[in-house]
Order: structure tokens, then C-alpha cells, then sequence
């Protein structure tokens, strides 16, 4: 997946800093703040895959928030630059699983749903003056945070009588993150105005922990449901489309 994000970042950088010169314009032109809303899908590596092991293709589905500004806006002097700094904030969720308990001779159904919050600063190139077609190229640093939850699984007649669910909790881990990214805008050029947006983004890190598939288990030595704790390395395709801004 590097080798096919390199040969993107090739195409991205040409036109890029081919329109990286300053370009004056008048102040309402000035772009002071950029961002994305993106739906965003999960597309982990083999190794991250076991971590995952659902059953969409050990892919997951989320959304995601980028906002980003410029720093040459910041002073008396206002400016357009190819600079934007900021920062990204998502959640993918990549499905559940059921395990079933026997406590004290009462059999019930518990689910384990998790995912991933990735949180990220943002460095970002871009062509000083927008056009019709924009490209971008980010580097990114932060982290993942793996995020579950355990709750006794209810079937509707329970549900729709309000019975509450018996909550376990959940475990949590985090992860440090980095990456890199490339995007594009397109649409007609006006001022505030949303227009079409696909990114895609490669982020590597350390090792992520999480709730390992099918490992919940009633301890009955201290009257308490346990489970194991795996480890995978964190690398991962994120692909985003939606609304840039």
C-alpha cells in the first residue's frame, strides 16, 4: 500500500507546487480556514487484520471532521500560502461479536462492539490560488484509539419492554500514529462554497491492543466475566469522500 500511495503523491506534488507561487488577490479571496466532512472506510493490513476479523471483508465504516487553517492569516497581514495546519478527527467501526456465557447455570448472549478514533494533527501543501481541480498533500501524527464495549445482547421482546442490558464495560487502548495523505477538491471556485472531495491517507504506528474474538469467559473464582487482550501493529488505508471546505 506505501508503493501505491508514493506513485499518488507523485501526481499530487507536480501541479502542486507547480501552483505554489504567491498570487495576489483581493482580501474577501483571502482563505483563512479549509476542512473536510468525509464518510471514511477502514482498510487495515493483514497483520491489523486480527484485530478486525469481522465479517464486512475486515473492512470498517465511519465519518470524519478535518479542519485546517492559515497561518498567514493569523497577523495584520493577511495572505494566501500553499500552508494549512490543523487537525483530524474520526471514528471507524469495525463490527461485533457475540460470545456465549454461562454464569451459574443461566446461559446468555454478550456482544463486544469496537473501532477506532483516530485524532491527528495536520501539516498541509496545497496550491496558493484554488481552482477547478485542487490537490493536496498532508502529513499527519496523533493517535488511534481502539474503543469497545461489552453489553449483554437482548433479543426485541426484551428491548422493546425496556429491559436494561447488563453493561460489562468496555477496554480501551491507545496508539501513536503517523501518516501520509493525498486529496483533492473539485467544484467551481466560490467563497464558502462545499465542494466534492476524495482523500486517501496511509498511517503506520505502534502496536494497538484490543479485545481478542470469542475470548469472553465467566470466571467463577472470583464471580467475574474475563477476557484476552491481543496484539496487532497498526497499519492501515483510510479512504475518505465527501464535503471539502
Amino acid at each position: 500500500m506505501k508503493k501505491i500511495l508514493l506513485v499518488i503523491i507523485g501526481f499530487v506534488l507536480f501541479p502542486l507546487f507547480g501552483l505554489a507561487q504567491d498570487v495576489t488577490v483581493e482580501p474577501a479571496e483571502i482563505e483563512s480556514i479549509n476542512g473536510l466532512l468525509a464518510f471514511q472506510v477502514g482498510i487495515p493490513s493483514k497483520k491489523m487484520q486480527e484485530a478486525v476479523q469481522n465479517n464486512m471483508g475486515n473492512i470498517g465504516f465511519g465519518g470524519a471532521l478535518t479542519v485546517l487553517t492559515n497561518p498567514f492569516t493569523w497577523g495584520r497581514k493577511k495572505r494566501n500560502s500553499c500552508l494549512r495546519i490543523g487537525a483530524e478527527l474520526g471514528y471507524t467501526y469495525y463490527g461485533r461479536f457475540l460470545s456465549d456465557v454461562t454464569i451459574n447455570g443461566y446461559q446468555g448472549d454478550y456482544k463486544t462492539s469496537y473501532g477506532i478514533l483516530q485524532l491527528n494533527g495536520i501539516l498541509q501543501l496545497r496550491p496558493v490560488q484554488e481552482e477547478y481541480i485542487t490537490p493536496y498533500l498532508e502529513v499527519l501524527a496523533g493517535g488511534n484509539f481502539y474503543l469497545s464495549s461489552i453489553r449483554e445482547n437482548l433479543g426485541v421482546i426484551e428491548s422493546a419492554l425496556g429491559i436494561p442490558a447488563f453493561d460489562l464495560g468496555g477496554y480501551s487502548s491507545a496508539s501513536f500514529n503517523k501518516g501520509v495523505a493525498v486529496g483533492v477538491n473539485i467544484g467551481k471556485v466560490r467563497r464558502n462554497d462545499a465542494r466534492f472531495a476524495l482523500r486517501v491517507s496511509y498511517n503506520w504506528g505502534s502496536d494497538i491492543k484490543y479485545v481478542v474474538r470469542n475470548s469472553l469467559a465467566y470466571n467463577a473464582n472470583n464471580n467475574s466475566l474475563t477476557y484476552e487482550v491481543g496484539k496487532a501493529p497498526v497499519r492501515y488505508l483510510m479512504a475518505q469522500v465527501g464535503i471539502g471546505f
